[in-house]
């Protein structure tokens, strides 16, 4: 009869391959609805006529998936750069919204993202 036993070896193994496909799957995933745009304004901007993409904020992940919010937090997104150079706006991965008072996507990163925005994914936009 055959041992049909699974080493310690064998299944660590397999355990992080099913993990890594796992993010990667999720990754994918968030890339194919990056484009997705929300919007997040504060009444007060609009009224007082201020600039819409000052007051704009699309921090809003609530329709997002626990998976989601994790790689927006891995990649470090932020509203607002602390690179001049290097904004959301200019990167290569960056959707822009349908108007400037509105939140874009991105390819890597689902939910909302803000134009003056940034994350460690950042790439340079080709030109």
């Amino acid at each position: 009869m055959e041992d049909k036993r699974v080493t310690r070896r064998d299944f660590l193994l397999r355990v992080g391959a099913l993990g890594l496909a796992g993010i990667g799957g999720s990754a994918l995933l968030s890339a194919c609805g990056g484009g997705q745009q929300q919007q997040q304004q504060s009444g007060a901007a609009s009224e007082s006529g201020t600039s819409a993409s000052a007051e704009l904020t699309c921090t809003d992940v609530s329709g997002l998936t626990a998976e989601e919010i994790q790689m927006r937090e891995s990649l470090q997104y932020t509203d607002h750069s602390p690179y001049p150079d290097k904004t959301c706006a200019n990167c290569q991965l960056y959707v822009p919204a349908e108007s400037p008072d509105q939140c874009g996507g991105c390819q890597l990163i689902k939910g909302p993202i803000h134009p003056n925005g940034y994350c460690t994914s950042w790439v340079q936009k080709a030109t």
